[in-house]
């Protein structure tokens, strides 16, 4: 389509030139800082964390001084967390995924390149070429560019939300390890004192051989019983050192198993006075894991109008120009591509499959959830109330069943096999209250994991029976 008027060529060049100046304003750049900001608000909301800073918010080198002076004297359960985020290398691959949303949504905002093309012609008796040139761009993307970025927009928060709830889950690997760790060095001392235990039975069946009033065969036991307690010790030491491997690692670290100590000496058991109705209200309102496929339906939602708004694919409009020598003309064009066959209908179809698909996605992640935290409740009640009985009832009367049957051994009132046995049930029970101790511990971290919310101002003070009979630690 052309006009009959004809302006001299520097105001159509004018022309042409404002118009690809419009277009090229419309030009962004990829800032993904304050997405970065937002994760960090939800992972500091979700773990409680003292910085709730993420790694790819922090410069390196402030990273490596964080974490020297985190490590200083000790680490703790909540400095291990925080250094975890900061530090954590997979974690920290992940969290690219938000920049690339970014850079999808700015992607997602921009109009569509207008083409430009121009041809010159020599008639065949001489004389002025003529030129022919033209600018077009595509109308359509205007009316798409809205749906397309609202697609965009969910998508990317999406992805906040699944960094920030992938970043919660590395906070509770890193409590989990951190405990395993406590309990390695918890149940190395156990070792250490059963080895004690049968060193001392050893230098009593000794003596009473020597007095003529035990068997070889009997100190033989009893040796036997200590070599192979010392056995077990070098096993507990080593699985101490495997668990600092491993909670080194989640914490991005290269540190051996010598220079990194874990200071907390206790394994929580929380008194935990909630319902399941109150957790599973709570996992609903704040698992981030929840949040970002609610985000993925309303993505989904918005993708299937973006599908009925690409019915009409390509209207393009155009600056066209025609001249030979000083004079041309110059005029809009428009183009449209007719949807006879194609109206884009199966990806429409689609589109709102994917739909159905996100939100069944959401309502199964949500009953996942509600299994979750009904399971980590009774299992923590389980645990809490087993881990308390040997705390309290069991381990007590075992060390005075075999204190009695020392004495009555000493005595000659009593054989060696009541000492025996009185001693394996002892060393059993240590065993078995600090594995209980160990899996309460666990179980808050899985309750905490299902319900998206650290529990502890919703819980009493923490019962400290992650102690060693006798008041020491487990350091």
């Amino acid at each position: 389509m052309k006009s009959n008027w004809k302006p001299r060529s520097r105001h159509g060049t004018g022309f042409i030139l404002l118009s690809l100046g419009g277009l090229l304003a419309g030009c962004a750049s990829v800032n993904p800082s304050s997405d970065y900001e937002r994760a960090q608000v939800y992972v500091a909301e979700a773990t409680q964390a003292d910085s709730g800073s993420l790694g790819m918010a922090v410069e390196d080198t402030l990273v490596f001084g964080q974490i020297e002076h985190r490590m200083a004297d000790g680490l703790t359960i909540e400095e291990a967390v925080d250094i975890a985020l900061l530090n954590n290398k997979e974690l920290k691959a992940g969290l690219y995924e938000i920049g690339i949303s970014r850079a999808e949504l700015v992607q997602s905002g921009l109009l569509a390149n207008p083409s430009l093309g121009a041809v010159l012609r020599y008639p065949d008796g001489g004389g002025d070429p003529t030129v022919e040139g033209r600018l077009a761009f595509n109308l359509i993307d205007l009316w798409h560019r809205p749906a397309r970025k609202r697609v965009s927009e969910f998508h990317l928060e999406r992805t906040i939300l699944e960094a920030a709830h992938e970043a919660s889950q590395v906070s509770a690997r890193t409590k989990t390890a951190y405990v395993a760790t406590v309990a390695a060095q918890l149940k190395r001392k156990i070792e250490q004192l059963n080895l004690e235990a049968t060193g001392e039975f050893l230098q009593l069946s000794l003596a009473r051989q020597n007095a003529g009033a035990a068997s070889v065969a009997e100190t033989n036991t009893a040796r036997a019983e200590h070599l192979e307690q010392a056995a077990i010790l070098r096993s507990a030491e080593l699985f101490e050192v495997e668990t600092k491997l491993r909670l080194a690692s989640l914490l991005g670290l290269e540190t051996g198993p010598v220079e990194l100590t874990v200071v907390d000496p206790m394994i929580p058991h929380p008194e935990l006075d909630l319902d399941l109705e109150s957790l599973t209200a709570i996992a609903d309102a704040h698992r981030l894991d929840l949040w970002a496929a609610k985000e993925n339906v309303r993505a989904m939602e918005a993708a299937v109008s973006l599908q009925k708004r690409l019915v009409l694919p390509t209207l393009e409009g155009s600056i066209e120009l025609e001249g030979r020598g000083s004079e041309y003309e110059v005029g809009p064009g428009l183009d449209l591509e007719l949807p006879l066959f194609d109206q884009n209908q199966a990806q429409v179809s689609i589109a709102e499959m994917r739909r159905q698909q996100a939100d069944a996605s959401f309502v199964n992640l949500r009953l996942s959830a509600h299994q979750q935290v009904r399971a980590a409740l009774v299992r923590l009640t389980t645990t809490f109330q087993t881990a308390r009985s040997y705390e309290e009832e069991i381990l007590p009367l075992r060390e005075s069943s075999l204190d009695l049957a020392r004495r009555s051994f000493t005595a000659g009132k009593t054989g060696f096999l009541n000492v025996l046995a009185a001693q394996r049930q002892l060393i059993s029970a240590r065993r078995e209250a600090a594995s209980w101790a160990e899996s309460s511990a666990l179980m808050v971290f899985s309750l905490e994991a299902a319900c998206g919310r650290p529990l502890k101002e919703l819980m009493g003070d923490p019962v400290q029976v992650g102690e060693l009979p006798g008041g020491e630690s487990g350091r």
